[in-house]
């Protein structure tokens, strides 16, 4: 059966890897890019592809003006362009792990950037509006001081965030990573404005007719630093070569062109879908119009699920039964050994089991995963996955073994079975069935738990249905379309294992065909 196990766990790997081939980035003579695909104009996710967008690495296309500034680049430098598209708090390590090149995703050269990143010159400027909706009361004011009091929200780690403070008796919220989420709070009611860049707030009014811009009067808005409101090319902090060749590839982009490219960029970006009133409707025209993307971030879900289980089974097999070999061995002579394998696999379950998934994605992905071997998101998490879920699956089934009857044990090491042999062929057997309700529902929670691996770049469903609201500013669609998937899929999944499970529990016993009959009448 463990022959089995084994061939099934390679068979596995080989098919996740082959599946994640397409996602494999040469890095010779290519311009890796990482942008969020989710910061209309300056990037969004397109489902087809056309004249303006560009394939992503890890499939669909991306485009906007970012992407318009990096086709121009990689042309001046000779090479191809690969998208990476990233979560924006992953941009700045998967620079400086080698997974990308450069970074354009309309970001601000601010002084803590410059201590980890270099930084080209500006290659758009804009000026700092507030967002609200029109029928706010502060659709019509014209100074920060008409501001006061008001609950204002900015992005994550974004200067948008850091300029709000000087807003008098201002109800700071707290800051959201994706601007997205931003556009979704303010049309729900829970703040009152948003700060932005015009690009950005021209985008947000275009798609969200609802909202309106507030311009100030000179000397009355936000006192900021001219490079502020000004977005640059980041490379990794060093690579002089590169930022020099990105440089001069600016260099021959004029600014009329670059302000006709941004209003081309701004006039293209997706619409919202037309509001029909009713929620299943209007998610259903969000669904047709992006079911490419949904399938695909199913079937990325499943696979990492299904991978994540199987192989974190086959460790939680070796890992339990090990545990278990080396706690009840009575050989003086073996006792250093067994103690040493039982503390390296105790502080592996304790390790993974104590921190969150999450954790574990962003330090093994970033700082081993992709800088040694240059894994893609989807190869990385299901090594992630497959070692949290391991640690589980060791406390499954050891709770498993302890269920067996220690007479199964005792008969089998009197008709001359070591313990290893007693192990494999008596007693894993039975834990497995005994523990098959928990095994399946880890298959479950992982389904489930696969969207925090999108901050490594994984394109799972949640991370597609982030990209969607990006794309359009719709928020309550594509939420409620993956949450009724992964309510299928949950559901679905339970109602299998149930069966399996019934059948297991009610199939006559069998014992492995190398235990003889005889064997079989001692052991019952």
């Amino acid at each position: 059966m463990m022959k089995k196990i084994l061939i099934l766990w390679i068979s596995l790997i080989l098919f996740g890897c082959s599946y994640s081939a397409d996602t494999q980035v040469e890095y010779q003579d290519t311009f890796v890019v990482g942008m969020e695909c989710n910061y209309a104009p300056f990037n969004w996710m397109d489902v087809d592809a056309n004249d303006t967008n560009a394939k992503t690495a890890d499939g669909g296309y991306c485009d906007g003006y970012d992407v318009q500034i990096a086709k121009k680049i990689a042309q001046y430098l000779q090479k191809e362009l690969v998208i990476r598209n990233l979560e924006w708090d992953s941009l700045e390590p998967s620079l400086n792990s080698n997974s990308i090149d450069a970074i354009i995703a309309g970001m601000s050269a601010t002084e803590e950037r410059r201590k980890n990143a270099d930084f080209t010159d500006p290659y758009y400027t804009s000026d700092m509006v507030m967002i609200v909706r029109k029928d706010s009361v502060y659709a019509n004011a014209t100074s920060l001081e008409d501001f006061r009091g008001a609950t204002v929200q900015g992005q994550l780690n974004t200067m948008y965030d850091e300029i709000i403070d000087q807003i008098p008796e201002v109800n700071h919220a707290q800051p959201l990573e994706s601007y997205s989420y931003l556009i979704a709070g303010l049309l729900s009611g829970s703040v009152d404005a948003l700060t932005a860049e015009t690009p950005v707030a021209l985008g947000a009014v275009a798609t969200q007719p609802s909202l309106s811009i507030v311009h100030f009067e000179k000397g009355k808005g936000f006192q900021i630093d001219p490079s502020q409101t000004s977005v640059s090319i980041g490379v990794k902090k060093g690579n002089s070569d590169l930022l020099a060749g990105i440089q001069k590839a600016l260099n021959t982009i004029s600014e009329e062109e670059r302000i006709q490219l941004m209003e081309e960029a701004t006039s293209r970006q997706p619409a919202q879908i037309e509001d029909a009133g009713n929620l299943l409707q209007d998610s259903w025209s969000v669904f047709m119009k992006y079911k490419d993307l949904f399938i695909k971030g199913i079937i990325n879900t499943l696979i990492v699920a299904f991978v994540g289980t199987i192989v974190g089974l086959c460790i939680g097999l070796f890992v339990g039964g090990i545990r278990f070999i080396t706690g009840k061995s009575d050989l003086h002579e073996r006792r250093f050994f067994h103690k040493i394998i039982y503390t390296i696999t105790s502080i592996y379950v304790e390790v993974f089991r104590g921190t969150p998934m999450l954790v574990q994605a962003m330090f093994l992905h970033f700082t081993i995963f992709n800088p040694m071997f240059h894994w893609s998101g989807m190869q990385s998490a299901m090594v992630i996955i497959s070692m949290n879920t391991g640690a589980y699956m060791a406390e499954i089934i050891r709770s498993g073994i302890q269920a067996v009857d220690k007479g199964q044990t005792e008969a089998a090491r009197s008709i001359g079975m070591n313990s290893i042999q007693t192990m494999f062929y008596i007693v894993l057997p039975q834990a497995i069935k005994n523990s098959f309700p928990s095994i399946g529902n880890e298959f479950v929670v992982n389904i489930k738990d696969s969207c925090v691996l999108n901050s490594i770049t994984f394109s799972e469903l949640f991370l597609v249905a982030v990209k969607v609201q990006g794309a359009t500013f719709s928020y309550a669609e594509p939420f409620f379309i993956v949450a009724i998937i992964y309510f299928i899929l949950t559901f679905t999944t339970t109602r299998i294992l149930g069966m399996l499970e019934y059948r297991l529990n009610h199939k006559k016993s069998s014992y492995p065909a190398s235990v003889s009959d005889h064997d079989m009448n001692v052991l019952k």
